[in-house]
């Protein structure tokens, strides 16, 4: 995964996160990449983002070697397909991505694997 790519990341310990900021808290928010499961952190500055992170990197994967868990993503063929859907539709879609600050594709992807636990 090329991290300069993406914009809002950093690399902490290793491994790429996707930061954002949520005014409500007033502080920042990251978001490890490329893991099995979810793991986030929160800090008021840039250092402090590093610090939490680290921990949070460090107990997760501590977590997974308890359980017997893999904690990072294997790399898996990439498949496609068509999706039709009204107009209108793809604007809100547009919207929703932007505003979670990932690609269409993304969030496509998320929304699907989230509906997928629930059957």
């Amino acid at each position: 995964m090329k991290v300069c790519n993406i914009p809002n990341t950093m690399m902490i310990a290793g491994q790429p996160a996707i930061i954002s900021y949520i005014p409500e808290l007033r502080s920042f928010r990251g978001k490890f990449l490329g893991l099995s499961g979810y793991c986030d952190f929160v800090a008021d500055s840039i250092s402090g983002l590093q610090t939490e992170g680290e921990i949070s990197l460090r107990e997760y994967l501590q977590d997974c070697l308890q359980n017997g868990i893999e904690p990072y993503v294997r790399e898996e063929k990439i498949k496609t397909f068509t999706l039709r859907y009204p107009e209108s539709f793809g604007e809100r879609l547009t919207l929703a991505a932007a505003e979670h600050q990932v690609s269409i594709n993304a969030f496509i992807v998320e929304a699907l694997n989230e509906r997928m636990k629930l059957a």
